[in-house]
């Protein structure tokens, strides 16, 4: 091969290199979410931040850190657009946390990868995340087990007796496929039209399935109405932004964690001095003397 044939060669084959590095190029944000209507009174508290109270005429819609706990009681509920475009209901008497929300926007704002853990111990939560991208990671974690889903639309309700410790809940699927793993290992998929229904406690709940309940539908149809008022607000990527938070990647924490400053910043050196070695122990064998004349005569 020819000089000339071999820098040709090199310079496609950096430029195909610079371009597979561009497609996997990743921009990791901390997402944030929009409050978009609420019923009765609802307590959200942000990661680090102060309680927020949240009112039907509190000045909706209202943009929050990704990372947040919600406080519902009986009749309280609160519809929730997130900036990866998942949508999500919370209802009742109980407690639901965002513990963990990044996204990819290195192409697009809505249609990157996404990392999701909710944290839900009671109430009702309804779940559309069928705008996610397929390599998206969804977790759900329950008192009575894990729940892990792509591209579904589904619903589930927790209620807890503090007399006896016992559970009742049920999972309800109106679209794609989820799994759920209870505490012994046991793992259950729901498709489409399926019902997970359990009861006792959180460690041997008994389990039966079945077909989606007239409830679960009245639930999905007052949930397609939310989210139509959502669409209609059109909410852009100005409103999530300002919530938002870049994260560092591990490259950029390398080069700050051995970045060497300058010498006129530099801060003198801490040095530990240590006290010498001492010498090492000898071993002693005592001697007991005999007894005095007067000591004698004591026995």
């Amino acid at each position: 091969m020819s000089w000339f044939m071999r820098k040709v060669f090199f310079v496609l084959f950096a430029v195909l290199f610079a371009a597979v590095a561009m497609l996997q190029a990743t921009d990791w944000m901390r997402g944030s979410v929009v409050v978009t209507s609420v019923a009765g009174e609802v307590i959200l508290q942000e990661a680090g931040g102060e309680s927020l109270q949240m009112h039907p005429t509190g000045g909706l819609p209202q943009a929050v850190s990704g990372l947040l706990q919600i406080r519902t009681k009986a009749k309280d509920a609160v519809f929730l657009k997130m900036s990866n475009q998942l949508s999500l209901y919370n209802e009742g008497a109980g407690f639901f946390a965002i513990e963990r929300f990044e996204q990819d926007v290195g192409t697009s704002m809505d249609q990157g990868k996404s990392r999701l853990i909710f944290n839900f111990r009671q109430g009702l939560l309804v779940v559309d995340n069928r705008a996610l991208s397929d390599d998206s990671q969804m977790i759900v974690e329950t008192p009575v087990g894990r729940i892990s889903v792509k591209d579904g639309w589904w619903l589930m309700q927790i209620e807890y007796d503090q007399r006896n410790y016992q559970y009742d809940f049920s999972i309800e699927c109106a679209d794609g496929v989820l799994r759920f793993t209870g505490p012994n290992g046991n793992g259950y998929t729901l498709r489409s039209g399926q019902r997970l229904r359990g009861a006792g406690e959180s460690s041997r709940a008994s389990i039966e399935m079945s077909e989606i309940s007239e409830q679960a539908g009245e639930s999905f149809e007052a949930f397609t109405l939310m989210e139509a008022d959502a669409a209609a607000l059109e909410l852009s990527s100005a409103i999530f932004l300002p919530k938002m938070k870049r994260l560092r990647t591990v490259e950029s924490a390398v080069a700050e964690t051995y970045q060497v400053p300058e010498a006129s910043t530099a801060k003198r050196p801490l040095v530990i001095e240590y006290a010498p070695q001492s010498a090492a122990v000898t071993p002693f064998r005592a001697v007991i003397r005999a007894p005095s004349s007067y000591q004698a005569d004591l026995f």
